[in-house]
């Protein structure tokens, strides 16, 4: 085998490869989706493993989800934000958030848009006046009992 046409094996198998992981990241994607399509919106304690300048990503170690918290908004005024680079810290009005702290989110689908929809975190503690939402009330935080089989 010479290395032309070596090249152009190595070459299809990494497109083949990389057009797998495409695939398997939207099936994830599409099935997350599915999922909180049905539970509808959820409240859950997570996690804080990043602070950015406008936003915190939070782990939400139950369902193994990340997801983005802006603290600004194109509705709202914004509040203010205060960011530290050297110590990664971020000051939403008078409330600290570090890495690693506890916070509890409210998880919904956002179909504004059907073509893309995606899963949207809001805060809901600790409590910020004009930033914080309420608990929604409607939530089914425990995942529902697999249903027996039927034997034929």
């Amino acid at each position: 085998m010479d290395k032309h046409k070596q090249a152009a094996l190595c070459n299809n198998l990494n497109y083949r490869h990389k057009m797998s992981q495409y695939a398997q990241r939207s099936s994830v994607a599409f099935h997350t989706q599915l999922f909180f399509k049905s539970k509808g919106i959820i409240n859950e304690e997570g996690f804080i493993l990043f602070v950015k300048k406008n936003a915190i990503v939070v782990l939400i170690p139950k369902f193994g989800l990340e997801g983005t918290v802006f603290f600004e908004n194109k509705d709202k005024p914004n509040p203010r934000l205060s960011f530290k680079e050297e110590i990664p810290t971020l000051t939403v009005e008078d409330t600290v958030f570090r890495v690693f702290d506890k916070v509890k989110v409210t998880i919904s689908l956002d179909a504004s848009n059907v073509q893309h929809q995606k899963i949207r975190m809001s805060l809901v503690e600790p409590v910020i006046p004009g930033v914080s939402v309420s608990p929604q009330s409607n939530c089914n935080s425990e995942p529902d009992a697999k249903k027996p089989k039927l034997e034929s």
